[in-house]
């Protein structure tokens, strides 16, 4: 043990060998170009690679939603248009800290408390939407709050100016802006544009942070300019909604088309909905009972069937038929007349609606001959509109008719058809004709898109003259006539099918189908008002006067001049004219070929 004070001796120094130092430079000069090499790579070689890979793991992309094309009418006047509007969403991690303030915004969006809470509860934990697609003005108040947790985006809702006038035609869209009913949806690709591209970060729940840049534009979506006109249309609706509601009937639709291109001016239903709220849901409301909806038809169509018969030869123009009989047997079926006649000719079948003298017309023609006039005409097939939901109708194979259905197509049963078909077949009538098939969208050129004869012109003409006969003194749609204007049409009132063979006792469906000026036709109408049950329930009573009221404001919107040949038909009801009458015949002739 060393005693106190004595020094420490040094200890002997260790050499270490020279090659150890070498080696641990060689180690970390060796572990420095690893890491360069790897930086390198990184960096350098494999850089684009990974700050890409990185990229997705923060960057999104992010859909811009594009601006729908507006719906218009002929004049250039909206039916349909995209609105900005605001959508507010709240972060409820933040927002569940201010109840005490969610009173205040429950009364500014109308609802209550609770109904708050509710939609606060239905979204995520991060994510949850307070009220879609609000005004503008009832959003900044809310925002105004500044309320932590609170937030909004931008976005487009569709607003439609005539509320339920047109709604059955034009259908609505989605809360996402896409076209489900009507022609939102037969035009949407149309319409709805071409969505651009933002990219932007998310968060780790996908909720949208930032917007760094836009890498593709929205492209909005192309207007979508219709052959309605909105004033006609207007008109055409508040008539045919007061038939409905005058009559207590189930519904009523009609259309009302240009007889030369096609070119449907209005088509209206009613009942219908309002589009701008659809908080009550009512899918029955949403039929646009025009192309929908098929009845068999009634005394409309005996036209056709006059004119099958004169075009083969089974009877000529100056025919008669002796219909002076309370029962008509064919086969096991007796068919009448409203009031009995004795022998009448075509125009007088025509202009009394006699079943009886339709009947032995059709008995006198080849069945095969009136199934392909009713198929030229366009009954049992599409009109070609491309509308959802649109009906061809029936027409059975005459292959399959006995007697007792050839004697019933002749005035209206056994065949089934929509009021687009009705205006269309007496479109061909009215054109010299010539089928010209209906259309919903401005015709700039002013020439038919598709066309064909069905029927010579001197038959055409022939049955022109007879209708007008029907809406004069003594016919069976006088209360179609409008002053000024001459006017060609038939009713028809056909007692409902019950789906067990037989027909309801009480229920019936009421038409009217005409066009005018009755010498130079302009413009064709059908209306159908099914289930009338009160008052009168004839076409010529019902849905006459939906004709006269919607046909007249078409003639004066479209400033179709009055017509003189009005004057003499009214006054001599088919009576032989005077040398006067003649003359202002002849003057009416000339102004109309002006």
């Amino acid at each position: 043990m060393t005693q106190p004070g004595t020094p420490l001796l040094p200890l002997p120094t260790v050499m270490l060998p020279a090659w150890r130092a070498t080696a641990l430079w060689v180690i970390v000069t060796l572990g420095l170009a690893a890491v360069m090499a790897e930086a390198w790579q990184a960096q350098v070689e494999r850089g684009p690679f990974l700050r890409n890979q990185g990229a997705q793991r923060y960057l999104r992309h992010f859909a811009l939603p594009a601006q729908r094309g507006a719906i218009l009418d002929r004049s250039g006047k909206p039916l349909a248009l995209s609105v900005p509007v605001q959508t507010l969403w709240v972060d409820p991690r933040l927002f569940n800290a201010q109840q005490a303030q969610w009173p205040q915004i429950a009364s500014v969006l109308g609802v209550s408390a609770a109904t708050l809470a509710t939609r606060i509860r239905s979204g995520g934990s991060r994510f949850a939407f307070l009220a879609r697609q609000i005004a503008p003005e009832r959003a900044a108040a809310i925002l105004a709050l500044h309320i932590p947790g609170l937030y909004s985006f931008n976005e487009n809702r569709r607003y439609y100016p005539s509320g339920s006038i047109a709604a059955p035609l034009l259908g609505f869209t989605n809360v996402d802006g896409r076209g489900i009913e009507g022609l939102e949806l037969a035009y949407n690709q149309w319409l709805r544009g071409k969505a651009g591209e933002a990219t932007g970060l998310r968060d780790n729940l996908g909720h949208p942070l930032a917007i760094l840049g836009t890498a593709r534009p929205a492209q909005p979506g192309q207007t979508l300019t219709l052959s309605i006109d909105r004033n006609i249309q207007y008109v055409a609706y508040t008539a045919l909604a007061s038939a409905v509601q005058r009559f207590q009937a189930r519904s009523g639709a009609a259309v009302l088309m240009n007889a030369r291109t096609g070119e449907i001016l209005a088509m209206a239903s009613y009942p219908s909905f309002n589009p701008n709220d659809r908080g009550d849901f009512q899918p029955s409301l949403y039929n646009n009972r025009a192309v929908a909806d098929t009845l068999e038809p009634g005394s409309v169509m005996k036209p056709f069937t006059i004119a099958a018969a004169l075009d083969d030869g089974s009877i000529q123009p100056d025919s008669t038929f002796d219909v002076d009989t309370n029962c008509f047997r064919v086969a096991h079926y007796c068919i009448q007349d409203d009031v009995r006649h004795g022998t009448l000719d075509l125009a007088q079948v025509l202009k009394y609606s006699s079943n009886i003298g339709a009947a032995k017309i059709s008995l006198r023609t080849p069945p095969a001959d009136l199934y392909q006039m009713l198929r030229n005409a366009g009954f049992g097939q599409v009109s070609g509109l491309g509308l959802p939901g649109e009906a061809g109708g029936t027409v059975p194979a005459w292959q399959g008719w006995d007697v007792a259905r050839r004697a019933a197509m002749a005035y209206g049963y056994g065949l089934s058809v929509t009021p687009l078909q009705l205006a269309a077949a007496y479109g061909a009538i009215a054109n010299n004709g010539v089928y010209v098939q209906p259309t919903l969208l401005r015709n700039t050129g002013n020439t038919p898109s598709h066309s064909q004869q069905i029927m010579p012109a001197a038959t055409a003409a022939r049955l022109r003259d007879w209708l007008t006969g029907v809406t004069g003194r003594g016919g069976t749609g006088f209360l179609a006539a409008i002053p000024g204007y001459s006017v060609a049409g038939k009713t028809g009132t056909s007692i409902m099918a019950n789906g067990k063979g037989g027909f309801h006792k009480h229920q019936v469906n009421t038409t009217f189908v005409g066009f005018a000026p009755a010498h130079h036709p302009q413009f064709v109408m059908a209306v159908v008002v099914r289930g009338p049950t009160q008052g009168w329930r004839y076409g010529g009573v019902v849905a006459a006067p939906v004709f006269r009221v919607t046909m007249g404001a078409a003639l004066h919107q479209m400033g179709v001049q009055p017509d003189v040949r009005a004057e003499v038909w009214n006054a001599t009801a088919g009576k032989p004219m005077t040398a006067e009458q003649e003359r202002r015949w002849a003057e009416g002739a000339g102004d109309a070929a002006h």
